[in-house]
């Protein structure tokens, strides 16, 4: 078998497969031809069926066995070998299936398989290369592409959004030939590396792409441009399109952390242009093990919560355009300093300092002491009973 190393293969961007007619209509390989290439070599080891006559014919070549050096072949995707890859379920709470089935812990995740969650659940999925794609409650995705591009190891992830929300976090790929794609009926977003969420709204007319860590790249509708979404933007398509990206909201301060004897109350910061909040308890700063999450026309709410819990606490405003905004992460005790920049595979800890602890419940209600953590810069604060941060 040929050499792997060296060769040029990477996956069109979005904007060019949408443009690229007629060839649209399926996705595209670019190969770089490179010294002593043949295109018979190529489909012998790396094609299916190992032939090369179609790719000949839709790249006009004339030998198959000399090739300008530089020159770029367009290879279907189909014609490609590839190998499964595997995900694993690494947290699930409630109704949450794969092909219908109660996921389990360390549960396998393949192509074609459909992952859905019911009310009050979510799940985790992770990929061998460390990235996770995450569902709240009452979403459900298909796993459209799991694979491996033999040639050069290169993994082909594409996870089709059928209705509800998707939050991802993508470790940076460098191999071109890698990819990570969430796909509505109305968009594609693809990224190389990032933090990024994509939703469907109820009306099912739009959907909507919030990064907090990195740049999506999104196209949707009948003009192939793909729309650059940067960090802290969000950006919303429609049959017509992808609007122009938008300032996501701040992230709410936590104001009010209280027992309570059924669980917790939680007051945050009320936030200008917001219509609704979004509250998240999980067990692990990366918020891959959600316990409880509830959403409120007001910056209050009430969770229930058993005894002896232990958590940490994610706030995001929603706007009137239906945007989440950037999270503000909170964990007890306070902070020297501000946190580096979030990696892509999610908030972590200062460079050096100790990795925060989760809330803990005590069997009597008392206020809870609290710091924000991940995203966004952190001040020291105190809490106590009723009263606003000081």
């Amino acid at each position: 078998m040929p050499a792997k190393v060296g060769r040029s293969w990477f996956f069109l961007p979005v904007a060019a497969l949408l443009a690229a007619a007629p060839l649209a209509a399926e996705p595209m390989l670019r190969y770089t031809v490179r010294p002593n290439d043949t295109l018979s070599a190529l489909a012998r080891d790396f094609l299916v069926g190992g032939d090369y006559r179609e790719v000949q014919r839709l790249n006009k070549v004339a030998d198959p066995y000399r090739m300008p050096i530089g020159s770029i072949l367009l290879i279907p995707d189909r014609l490609l070998r590839t190998e499964p890859v595997v995900g694993k379920v690494v947290s699930f709470r409630g109704s949450a299936t794969i092909d219908g089935r109660q996921a389990a812990l360390g549960g396998e995740v393949r192509q074609g398989m459909r992952v859905e969650t019911g009310a009050n659940a979510s799940i985790a999925i992770a990929m061998p290369d460390g990235s996770t794609i995450a569902l709240p409650s009452q979403s459900r995705i298909l796993v459209d592409r799991l694979r491996r591009i033999l040639l050069t190891d290169g993994l082909d992830r594409n996870f089709r959004l059928e209705t509800g929300r998707s939050r991802s976090s993508v470790i940076p790929m460098k191999d071109p030939a890698s990819n990570f794609r969430v796909t509505t009926p109305l968009s594609v977003a693809a990224v190389r590396g990032t933090e990024f969420r994509v939703a469907v709204d109820e009306s099912g007319e739009r959907a909507l792409t919030e990064v907090v860590a990195g740049t999506v790249g999104v196209a949707a509708g009948p003009d192939p441009a793909e729309v650059a979404v940067p960090r802290g933007y969000g950006a919303i398509s429609t049959p017509a399109g992808t609007e122009p990206p938008v300032a996501l909201l701040p992230p709410p301060k936590l104001l009010q952390l209280e027992k309570t004897e059924t669980g917790v109350s939680i007051v945050a910061e009320r936030i200008e242009g917001a219509k609704a909040y979004r509250v998240e308890l999980a067990t692990d700063v990366a918020f891959l093990n959600i316990i409880e999450e509830a959403q409120s026309d007001e910056p209050s709410i009430s969770l229930a919560l058993p005894q002896g819990a232990t958590f940490f606490v994610r706030l995001t405003a929603i706007a009137t355009s239906g945007l989440e905004g950037l999270p503000g992460i909170y964990a007890p005790g306070v902070r020297r300093s501000a946190p580096p920049p979030a990696p892509a595979s999610g908030p972590s800890a200062d460079a050096g300092a100790a990795e925060p602890l989760p809330f803990q419940l005590w069997a009597e209600p008392r206020p809870l002491p609290i710091r924000l953590t991940g995203h966004g810069l952190v001040q020291p604060r105190a809490i106590a009973a009723h009263t606003s941060l000081r």
